[in-house]
């Protein structure tokens, strides 16, 4: 007990220590959440999306925390945060997403996840400038995320819906409908798709290089799939003179072409991310090891994603197999 007591003055007296040292300077919250915003911005490390993403969910802890960034951070207290999150939850921040039919009530668990973790580096920026003693966010709980069910096209629904946006008759249909069989084909992300260029591309070697730059495993060598050198031999027609150097998409994005096709097909509405998702699924379905798959898809944990979010593929395709299986 004696022990304990000892603790908790130690505890005060830092805490008062932080206070004294906090004189003279810029202790408002409002100031380390810019500190934070600027350092996110600068960081070269973040892809732009990530940047915006940062900036976005620090608005959302503003918008729904009144008053915090005046607010003196000594005298933020771990009661504080955990009132704030209960508030967050229950009521969200009153955004509404573009084309969302229903103003949602509280936020996501992801939404919600995204701002502990920005609300912990914001209190850590203080704590690292002695302002503070303990990082008061650090209690929060994270919320688990509801795991989504996928809901792709088969093969033949793929192809209708491909031959949909190619024949749109925009401008640049043909290239939306190139874009979004090159992400179904090689699985890779928007961003590493577009930055594909004839060079990365082997025919010799039978691989392709995805310039991934969100991890160090993204930026990977996968093989030339035989759907994915089929289309990427279509796309080379008419384009031999082309240099190496040449970006082998000429679009940088097919929502709105994927979208609408997807509407008029009556498909569920599919991203550029759930491409990569049919890819993977289209590996397993063939047979393929998750690790592997993985690999291809350039993430940077073994294959603990892809587990978790197509281990249930194996298993249904552990299931089918097995019905063949003759004595």
């Amino acid at each position: 007990m004696a022990k304990l007591r000892s603790g908790d003055v130690e505890k005060e007296t830092r805490g008062r220590s932080a206070l004294a040292r906090g004189a003279g300077v810029d202790v408002t919250a409002g100031y380390f959440i810019e500190q934070y915003r600027r350092r996110s911005f600068l960081d070269a490390s973040l892809a732009k999306s990530s940047r915006e993403r940062r900036d976005s969910t620090l608005k959302a802890i503003t918008k729904r925390w009144a008053g915090i960034e005046s607010r003196d951070i000594r005298r933020i207290s771990a009661d504080d945060c955990r009132q704030w999150a209960a508030s967050a939850l229950r009521i969200g921040t009153g955004f509404v997403a573009p084309r969302a039919k229903t103003r949602r009530v509280g936020m996501s668990a992801s939404a919600f996840n995204k701002t502990v973790d920005a609300l912990r580096a914001v209190f850590e920026l203080a704590r690292d400038a002695g302002v503070i003693y303990e990082n008061p966010a650090a209690s929060l709980q994270k919320v688990p995320l509801k795991k989504k069910r996928l809901e792709l096209p088969s093969i033949q629904e793929f192809e209708k819906l491909v031959q949909r946006v190619r024949t749109a008759g925009s401008r640049w249909s043909k290239d939306a409908a190139d874009l979004v069989c090159f992400l179904a084909y090689s699985g890779a992300r928007l961003r590493e798709a577009t930055a594909v260029k004839w060079r990365h591309v082997d025919e010799s070697r039978g691989v392709i290089t995805i310039p991934g730059s969100k991890s160090e495993s993204s930026y990977r060598t996968i093989p030339l799939f035989p759907k994915l050198a089929s289309h990427l031999k279509a796309m080379r027609v008419g384009r031999e003179n082309e240099t190496s150097d040449t970006a082998v998409l000429k679009v940088g994005e097919c929502l709105p072409a994927l979208r609408h096709a997807c509407q008029e097909t009556g498909l569920k509405v599919l991203t550029h991310h759930d491409l990569r998702h049919l890819f993977a699924t289209r590996c397993i379905e063939s047979g393929v090891d998750i690790p592997t798959v993985s690999r291809w898809l350039g993430h940077s944990d073994g294959g603990a994603l892809a587990m978790k979010t197509y281990g249930h593929l194996r298993q249904e395709h552990s299931i089918a197999a097995a019905a063949k299986v003759v004595f």
